[in-house]
Formats: C-alpha cells, structure tokens, sequence
C-alpha cells in the first residue's frame, strides 16, 4: 500500500559531509541523524548544479538543467515540463508547498501544480526563517490530515547570511577577533577581490555555517515530532535533501555556483517510510534527479516519458540498482554572476571536470581521493577521454528553450542582495 503523504525537505546549501549521520564529529544534526536511523541513507549523491534554481528545478522535474532549461534568473519553466507536484495533484493528491527563497517562488515557475503555495521571503541578516517555514507546514498537516497529501518544505537556514538565535551560535562558535562576518555581501565582496579572508576567517564561517544547521535541524525535529505525535509519521515518506552545499576556501572560494568540486555538489538524501528498512545506507551513487522518479513509483503514479532521472526503488528493495554503466551529470550555468563556465561527469569511481573556458580537463580518482586534489587526466587518458566524449554528447542535449522573463528592477536588487547578481 503506498504511504498517505509525502514530506520532502529541501534544506538549501547544506553539505552532506557535515552531518554526523555523514561522518561529522561535530553534532549539528540529531534530527537528520534519527532519520538516517529510522530509514535509508544514500551516502554519494550528487546534485546536478552548484546552486539554487536549476537544482530545485532538476528536483522537482527529474530532468537535468540543459533539459528543464531553468538555469538564470531570467528565465521561466517551460510550461510542457511536468513537475512533482502536478504529477501529484492529477493523482488525486492535495499539494502544498512552502519556501523560503526568491529562486523558489512563482517568479520562475516552480510553484507549478501547488494547490497551495506560501513564499516566505528572505532577507539580508534574518536569523530564525524556519520557525515560520515549520509553522505553515504543521498547519497543511492538520488541515490534510484525512487526505492524500504532498508537502514540500524548504528551509533556508544554512545559507548565507550565516545568521543563528544565539544559543546555536553559543554551541558552535568558538571566541574569534577577526574580519569574516558571515553576510552575503562579505563573501561577493571577497570573490571580487574587494576583502581578504584566511583559514582563520573560514574556520569561524564554517562555525556559524554550522550553528545554521544545528537551529534548522530542530525545525526538523519539530516536524517529525508532530507526525509521530499525530500517528502520522508511518504512514508518511519523509524525505530530506538538499540543492547543493557551501566552499569555505577549500580551494580559495567561497559560497557555491561556480566549481563542480564535492564540497559543492555532494548533497545528503536521507528517505523514511513504509516498507523501507531502518539503518539502510546505500553506496550506488545517485543524482538529485532521481528523487522524482523515485517518489512516484513509491507512490504507484505512472513516471512520464524521458526522464533524466531514475526510479531508486530497486535499490531500496536491495535489488538491482540503476543501470549498469550510468553516467552523472553536472552543470554551472549561472550566468548572472559568472560565465557558463563548468561541466563535470560522474562515472562510478571517476569524475571529470571541463572548464569551458580555457577546455581544460580534471580528471580525480573519488575512491582514492575523495577531495580531489590529485589531476589524473594525463596519467589515465583513456578515462580521460571517454568521459570527455561523454560529457561532449550531453552538453549537445537541450530541452525545450525556457521562456524569457525579463526582470525588474526591483527584482534586480533583490537578487543583488542575496549573492545572485554581481
């Protein structure tokens, strides 16, 4: 029997290799830890694009950015491209969905198929946005008790402004006399060359980055906590997620949207519900892509036609997981602040990148060398190759163009403000 509702959580920028249920030593996620405990962890997911639109777009459409064609601010979904929740409401399914970002809202199409939408707006410094995200979805739950029910719910906590309530900035935060102050405008300031930031600075950014994840991860609790408390946390799929994660200098950067390294594209996908086993963690890795694919089938609702992405059921099963040889894919193409620049592909243990800039090409080893520091593009050049070709075919495959949506001046600043627009 598929369950009667589904909750996905999406929390923005958030890596998944600060997690404990991931490995990390520090405890910023007992809630995400008790999910992971209580279901199926897949440990290497990748995120189809380093930053927020394209990648909720690829979410929420089982298709990568070159395909739904969302990938700038400037432009709208294509109104053929079907999307989770339409899907789900033709299914008979009431379909809800709150978010706290700009890149979500009606503005580029995503509140498609949503009975009910709710855009909370973010702002520059906001330190507790999850409370009201947490408050809005408790209230569907409620009202949709007795119904068919998806629920979509985006927290935005972890990203920058890197702002908290200051018992988690307490926990976290160790004693720091320096410059780095978390905001969004800092870290554009220093990707322009305008402020300097050290190891020194990134460590206290990662501190509150951290506090962040502490604050949204007993949001969390309180959802799940009111599901249990309401005999509904059985009989519902729980699944939570993210975009794409956060740079703190690894390899001098900062923020996201820009390199196809891990700590930018490795996201969490953590999944509770009936029928899948307790402490599972599955290694194949998978894409963002698939989540759609792999909620409809849990769902029993017919996928449609030329998906990127694939049903993850088998592997849930402990059957045969997807198909042999795949390929995974990922692309920045955000050209409000940078040029379309970077592609990299995924193939089991090897990933390449391509700048398409300069046509130079990074070959890494992620089994034996998960941080990608060592180039093996000149030692391993039939690997090299075959995944250049392969990432050559896919950067010919366009979907249907995106409808142009010209942006105000308004919107303009707005973007401005958050990181999004030089």
């Amino acid at each position: 029997m598929p369950p009667q509702r589904v909750v996905l959580v999406s929390i923005d920028t958030l890596r998944a290799d600060h997690l404990g249920c991931y490995g990390y030593g520090r405890p910023t996620s007992p809630g995400l830890d008790a999910l992971a405990g209580e279901g199926v962890l897949f440990e290497d997911v990748s995120a189809p694009s380093p930053w927020t639109l394209p990648s909720h777009a690829s979410l929420l459409t089982g298709l990568y950015p070159s395909r739904h064609g969302l990938k700038a601010h400037d432009r709208y979904l294509p109104s053929t491209v079907p999307t989770l929740a339409w899907l789900l409401g033709r299914a008979g399914f009431i379909t809800a969905g709150v978010v706290n970002s700009y890149n979500l809202g009606p503005r580029f199409g995503l509140d498609r198929g949503f009975q009910e939408f709710s855009y909370v707006e973010e702002t520059a410094g906001q330190v507790e946005p999850s409370t009201r995200i947490t408050d809005q979805a408790l209230a569907w739950l409620r009202r949709y008790r007795g119904r068919r029910l998806f629920l979509f719910v985006h927290y935005y906590d972890v990203h920058s402004d890197y702002r908290s309530r200051a018992r988690y900035e307490e926990q976290f935060v160790s004693p720091y006399r320096g410059r780095a102050d978390g905001t969004t405008a800092q870290l554009v300031a220093f990707r322009e060359g305008r402020v300097r930031l050290d190891d020194r600075d990134a460590a206290h950014l990662v501190d509150l980055y951290d506090a962040g994840i502490r604050q949204m991860d007993e949001e969390l609790q309180r959802l799940t906590a009111f599901l249990r408390g309401e005999r509904l946390l059985d009989d519902t799929l729980l699944v939570a997620t993210s975009d794409h994660g956060e740079e703190f200098l690894e390899r001098g950067g900062v923020l996201h949207g820009r390199t196809q390294f891990q700590e930018v594209m490795r996201v969490p996908l953590l999944m509770r519900g009936p029928g899948l086993p307790a402490g599972g963690r599955e290694a194949t890795p998978v894409s963002l892509v698939d989540v759609m694919p792999t909620l409809l089938g849990r769902l029993a609702v017919p996928l449609p036609p030329s998906l990127d992405g694939e049903d993850l059921g088998p592997l849930l099963r402990g059957e045969a997981g997807p198909r042999a040889g795949r390929y995974l894919f990922g692309e920045a193409d955000h050209n409000n602040a940078a040029p379309d620049v970077t592609r990299a592909v995924r193939h089991g243990r090897y990933k390449l990148h391509f700048n398409r800039l300069t046509g130079r090409r990074e070959l890494f080893d992620l089994t034996a060398d998960p941080g990608e520091r060592v180039d093996r593009a000149a030692a391993e050049p039939a690997v090299t190759g075959e995944l250049g070709a392969r990432l050559e075919r896919f950067m010919q495959i366009r979907g249907e163009a995106a409808p142009p949506s010209r942006l105000t001046p308004e919107e303009i600043e707005k973007l401005r403000s958050l990181g999004y627009l030089n």
